[in-house]
């Protein structure tokens, strides 16, 4: 087992897992878009973000496994930025024509989108039709 912590919550994690699966298993919400268990691994769309004390980057939470010790922050003011700027980038290159989109009401980019209160989007949409 590994102990780390994670938005200061002392966690028992077993080796090999990931940052996201531990969190989930400890209730702690990481908000994903390209993440399927054992099907897509990747952090392309780079949403779960998390911060880890004594990086000066920001880790795909799906795909990095947890270290003994490790402290890591899956809300900080940072990763929520990052988080915000990479969902808006994505955005910037889907159609947006959900009113008529056989997803609406059951898409996880739209969910996002709400939940980060993204109303408008400051990067010009730009996609092929």
């Amino acid at each position: 087992m590994v102990k780390l912590t994670i938005n200061g919550n002392e966690i028992e994690a077993r080796e090999g897992a990931t940052i996201l699966e531990t969190a989930r298993e400890a209730g702690i919400s990481i908000p994903t878009l390209c993440y399927l268990k054992d099907l897509n691994e990747i952090g392309a769309c780079r949403v779960c973000v998390v911060e880890v004390e004594g990086l000066d980057r920001l880790v795909t939470s799906c795909n990095t496994p947890v270290e003994e010790g490790m402290v890591v922050y899956t809300d900080s003011p940072r990763a929520r930025k990052a988080r915000r700027t990479n969902l808006q980038l994505i955005l910037s290159e889907h159609d947006c024509h959900c009113p008529t989109c056989p997803r609406n009401g059951n898409c996880a980019l739209q969910t996002l989108a709400f939940d980060m209160n993204i109303v408008e989007n400051p990067f010009k949409t730009q996609y092929d039709e």
